[in-house]
């Protein structure tokens, strides 16, 4: 018998980006305010996330757009930009390869709660379809591990005898990011 179960990961905090503070003089933490800075000049707009030094609240505007024309922007983006929408935002400090060519470092070490039933291999064969609305370099291992209650060498050995897939297949190594299958299979090394 085999058993579908779905997992959403939930990203509980953004990533701090690393870069140097002016009040504090070295480089320190930044962590997402959550909130944009709009500035409109005639036909045009720029618009910034607003970062905060986690030691002394200076704040840097990670540009988001700049010098674009008004009307070529989606009224509902513009509206989330401009009521500081919370989920817009978190979709922008998520935008991890973005951040690190502007940034000293990227702190993907990130607190997240997962959403799931519970697994037991005992029944058979189970599908976990994991859901990762957000990226933020979560490693398929490491999560396997947490919902299955084994350890990471337990979980390579099975992988290496058959005992786990994923689809799109590639390896337990991978970066969740979106959607994803793993399919785990009962009495396999365990």
């Amino acid at each position: 018998m085999s058993s579908i179960i779905a997992c959403e990961i939930v990203a509980l905090e953004t990533p701090k980006v690393i870069r140097d503070c002016p009040k504090c003089n070295k480089n320190t933490s930044f962590y997402c305010s959550d909130k944009f800075r709009v500035n409109a000049q005639q036909k045009h707009i720029d618009i910034w996330l607003i970062y905060k030094c986690v030691q002394c609240d200076s704040t840097w505007n990670c540009p988001i757009l700049s010098r674009v024309r008004v009307h070529t922007i989606n009224d509902e983006l513009l509206h989330a930009f401009t009521n500081n929408d919370r989920e817009t935002a978190w979709s922008y400090a998520f935008q991890i390869d973005r951040l690190r060519k502007i940034c000293s470092s990227v702190d993907t070490n990130i607190k997240y709660k997962m959403v799931s039933g519970p697994i037991n291999l005992a029944h058979g064969d189970v599908t976990i379809r994991i859901s990762s609305p957000l990226k933020f370099d979560l490693r398929l291992d490491k999560l396997l591990t947490v919902l299955l209650g084994i350890s990471r060498s337990r979980l390579y050995r099975m992988a290496e005898c058959g005992g786990i897939e994923t689809k799109p297949q590639g390896s337990i190594k991978q970066k969740i990011k979106g959607e994803l299958e793993v399919l785990v299979k009962a009495g396999i090394d365990m």
